[in-house]
């Protein structure tokens, strides 16, 4: 489903954001990215939907290399894609299922689909019962629900979500990831860039750390799990 081929990433200036990185992410899996902050974990996130184009390699989506994929060609990758990231904000002046429909806004979808489709993943999400609230009025864990929601509603064979938890405390959290496992058991390919180590333990998916931009380790779920609870 995804594979990276000595991918390297560098800004004028800085030292590289990512070195030779070799990866492949099978259909269907879940997928931690975890390390300290800079070790390059959004950067990887971007460069899979085409937010960055690297400096050097190979990204194979679907066996397409999209690093040399043409500007034009961007929009349909992204229909199979789905992004959950912090600064992805709501439009607060617009109801909860009005955000939702915003990806099928722009493909063209019919209105009488696209509410079909929004009120069906608001269900999925557990608020089918706010469609019609303004984002201000939801709470943090409801309002991340809306986020996922939106990036499901194309029904993307690929989720991407970075410190999808960040701002929510313990059990929002959970709530959050209970969500993003029942997507991937659903089907979908879920990669989600995380620094707590808790979720590491509790979750046990196959777990890669970077540092400095470079991946140093590659562990199954059980071996992530028992190393984080040892270190705790």
């Amino acid at each position: 489903m995804i594979q990276l081929f000595h991918i390297y990433k560098a800004y004028p200036g800085d030292p590289p954001a990512l070195s030779d990185i070799n990866l492949s992410i099978d259909k269907g899996e879940f997928v931690f990215l975890t390390g300290p902050s800079g070790a390059g974990k959004s950067t990887l996130l971007k460069l899979l939907f085409l937010a960055e184009r690297p400096t050097r390699g190979q990204i194979l989506i679907g066996g397409r290399n999209i690093a040399r994929l043409r500007d034009s060609g961007i929009p349909f990758l992204r229909r199979n894609i789905g992004v959950v990231f912090q600064d992805f904000k709501l439009l607060p002046r617009r109801t909860v299922a009005d955000n939702v429909a915003f990806t099928l806004d722009v493909l063209g979808v019919p209105r009488s689909e696209s509410r079909e489709r929004v009120m069906k993943m608001l269900k999925r999400v557990g608020l089918e019962h706010k469609a019609d609230v303004l984002p201000p009025r939801l709470s943090g864990g409801e309002q991340q629900r809306v986020v996922i929601a939106r990036a499901l509603v194309n029904d993307p064979a690929i989720l991407l979500a970075d410190e999808p938890t960040g701002n929510l405390d313990p059990a929002l959290t959970l709530e959050i990831m209970d969500l993003l496992c029942d997507v991937n058991v659903r089907g979908t390919t879920v990669v989600v860039a995380t620094h707590d180590q808790s979720l590491l333990e509790r979750y046990a998916k196959r777990t890669i750390r970077l540092e400095r931009g470079t991946i140093v380790s590659d562990e199954d779920g059980i071996q992530a799990a028992r190393r984080v609870a040892s270190a705790g």
